[in-house]
């Protein structure tokens, strides 16, 4: 009997319990059935060096029941929610998945895939209204799509899973790829600061390993399997490289864009990373968006 393929997308940051129960539904469900999963590389869509090495969150996920592993190194890792999941679900594709399973606050694939539909049916005037609201309000482009997905569908859809949701099935609708999205519950909130039973957040669980807590609970990764490179030990770098290169030879790198070189030559007397990424953040600019930017800079990588 042909095993059925599964799709996963994740970046273990690091890997917990949550991916355990994910992984452990799945082959329940699909008993039959090997895993793909499509794992960000180094770095994270925020821009930030992933907390484990590659090889040893592949171990783990092997552990509980992954088979195969898909690498999105940065030119998808580290990019806005609509290049992630498309490229991420393109990729997943490739490998000929049946399904693709992901965590959401909603849970309700039905209803994601009927908010994707009337997105592509009406698909200029969602860019009309995403238009909108980043020219005449100066919004950031993830509160234009939002606002816009709002004014579209009567539907708020804000929270990031359910937002990375959206984006899969809109690559699965769009691209008319013969895949079944599955949407499974989370156990906690993508950002959330509190543990529930035997569940913490990954932004949680970095918090507890950068102040030296017991995480044993929440993950089965010994505290010897984490590596933690703080992206703000390379500022002096990315100093270095602002103040030497000509604005107009920075717009030309990857994510920099709307004057975002002037904003970088205007801020980078900031004395560290952090407040250099708050100093930059505005109504328009999300701290995410900067941290992206600041990545390709650093590494830089033209358009």
């Amino acid at each position: 009997m042909k095993k059925v393929k599964i799709g996963v997308v994740a970046e273990y940051n690091p890997f917990h319990n949550g991916h355990i129960y994910q992984l452990n539904w799945i082959k329940k469900q699909f008993p039959n059935s090997r895993i793909y999963v499509a794992m960000s590389y180094r770095y994270s869509q925020r821009g930030e060096f992933i907390c484990m090495s590659w090889n040893k969150r592949k171990k783990y996920a092997k552990k509980y029941g992954a088979n195969k592993f898909i690498k999105l190194k940065m030119n998808i890792s580290s990019q806005a929610a609509h290049i992630f999941a498309r490229e991420s679900v393109l990729k997943l594709a490739k490998k000929g998945i049946n399904y693709l399973v992901f965590g959401s606050e909603i849970g309700d694939a039905t209803y994601l895939v009927n908010i994707a539909t009337i997105l592509k049916n009406n698909n200029a005037q969602y860019n009309q209204l995403v238009k909108k609201y980043l020219k005449q309000k100066g919004l950031s482009f993830p509160r234009a799509t939002n606002l816009a997905l709002q004014e579209l569908t009567n539907e708020d859809i804000s929270m990031p899973n359910d937002i990375l949701g959206i984006e899969y099935i809109k690559t699965i609708v769009n691209e008319n790829l013969n895949i079944v999205p599955i949407a499974l519950k989370r156990t906690i909130d993508f950002h959330a600061q509190e543990t529930v039973n035997n569940f913490a957040s990954a932004t949680k669980l970095r918090e507890m390993i950068k102040s030296k807590q017991d995480i044993s609970k929440y993950t089965p990764v010994k505290i010897s399997d984490i590596k933690f490179k703080d992206i703000a030990s390379t500022y002096q770098r990315f100093q270095k490289i602002i103040s030497k290169t000509p604005a107009k030879e920075i717009a030309k790198y990857k994510m920099i864009s709307e004057g975002m070189e002037n904003l970088f030559k205007k801020q980078i007397n900031s004395p560290d990373y952090e407040s250099f990424i708050k100093n930059c953040t505005s109504k328009r600019y999300t701290s995410a968006r900067i941290k992206r930017a600041y990545l390709f800079v650093l590494h830089k990588i033209k358009k």
